[in-house]
């Protein structure tokens, strides 16, 4: 999915439309690349944010994350909950499940083992087991 195709997702998903994309072009690019950020974590061991010619942030709409193709839409569900977490309770009601769908998709890049394949020991995913 291109830059674009991921905002008009979440403006979908948002039950906004694609003609108001413009009160939300200040921020949904933020959410967008917060995700990408955590997504590359998640699959390579880098940041986005920081300097980075491997993965650099997605500006233009043509963009295309460097991520597995069918971890782009998880993209949009990050922007989703972003938008609906400061609104009313059922608002954030209603983006948990985007929250949730995100954090999945980041468990299983971590449970295939990222771009390296490179799984890690359950005791360093689970925080609240006793050492």
């Amino acid at each position: 999915m291109t830059l674009l195709e991921i905002k008009n997702h979440v403006m979908f998903q948002t039950n906004n439309d694609e003609d108001d994309i413009e009160d939300y072009i200040p921020f949904i690019s933020e959410y967008i690349n917060d995700g990408y950020d955590r997504l590359v974590k998640a699959y390579d061991k880098q940041h986005v944010m920081t300097p980075n010619e491997n993965y650099p942030p997605l500006t233009e709409d043509e963009d295309v994350p460097l991520t597995p193709e069918w971890t782009h839409r998880y993209l949009a569900d990050w922007a989703s909950w972003l938008i609906y977490r400061n609104g009313n309770p059922q608002k954030q009601q209603r983006g948990m499940a985007f929250r949730e769908a995100f954090l999945d998709c980041l468990a299983r890049i971590q449970a295939e083992g990222g771009k390296y394949g490179e799984t890690v020991g359950l005791s360093k995913n689970f925080y609240n087991i006793p050492k």
